[in-house]
């Protein structure tokens, strides 16, 4: 073999070993991808959760079927703990709902199975979550029609995700509880557990998609946090208790169709 053939095969190896190598790149990468999607485990008929590892503490979520189960409010006659609501309630799950006054009254809309339990505030960065012949539906409060055929409503705000765009979102650490939907108008509860996060860090969270780690929002509402935000489930083996030391005026609880 001559001179000018070995420097030939020389580049052919190099090129070779290139190639494979890059090869191997891609490969790792395609599966570092695929191992950090999100994947939910099935609780019960139409419903699923996942938890999601943050920088610091968890990010509980659901994925709620509404042709399986449905929403309601938890509103008991004096603030109390979720877990205490849940169980009195024989719920499924149950999370803390929207703000609410020092004495314990909610603040904002709320609707329960079509009733009209406290009214609309006009806060322009307030939204409002509902459920309207049994889709969900999330709306500025200015832009809000109430009508007979919602079922469920509760106010809080900001707003996370708008058509999956984010808008401009307050700086501002601590846990944090929303509600969404997604494409397939499935329901998104999601409440956070001994993590600091801004509204931004649980939009982006939230709007994500499930390939890339997240949870595949369209729309999503921030719900009171802070001290608020706790959970709490009971669905046959699995249990989740995301408590608060603070008792809060009411909640959003799940319940099966059947």
């Amino acid at each position: 073999m001559n001179k000018n053939n070995r420097k030939r095969h020389g580049y052919t190896w190099i090129i070779l070993i290139f190639v494979v190598f890059t090869a191997c790149l891609i490969w790792f990468y395609t599966q570092a991808k695929a191992s950090t999607a999100t994947h939910w485990q099935t609780l019960a008929p139409g419903l699923e959760y996942t938890t999601l590892d943050l920088d610091q503490g968890k990010l509980h979520a659901f994925k709620i079927d509404l042709k399986q189960n449905r929403l309601a409010l938890l509103s008991p006659p004096e603030p109390n703990d979720i877990k205490d609501m849940v169980i009195n309630a024989r719920a499924l799950l149950g999370v803390n709902a929207g703000f609410f006054t020092p004495d314990g009254k909610p603040l904002g809309l709320r609707i329960n199975d079509g009733k009209l339990l406290s009214p609309a505030k006009s806060i322009s960065w307030w939204g409002i979550f509902y459920l309207q012949n049994n889709n969900p539906e999330l709306s500025s409060a200015d832009s809000f029609k109430l009508s007979n055929d919602i079922d469920f409503a509760v106010q809080a705000g900001p707003r996370l995700l708008v058509n999956k765009d984010i808008p401009h979102l307050k700086d501002g650490v601590g846990n944090r509880t929303a509600i969404g939907y997604n494409q397939n108008n499935d329901v998104i509860i999601a409440v956070s557990e001994n993590a600091q996060l801004t509204t931004l860090q649980l939009a982006q969270i939230l709007r994500d998609s499930e390939k890339h780690g997240g949870l595949g929002c369209l729309y999503a509402l921030n719900l009171d946090g802070g001290s608020s935000s706790q959970a709490y489930a009971k669905i046959g083996n699995f249990v989740l208790d995301a408590p608060s030391f603070r008792a809060v005026a009411d909640g959003v609880a799940v319940y099966s169709r059947s």
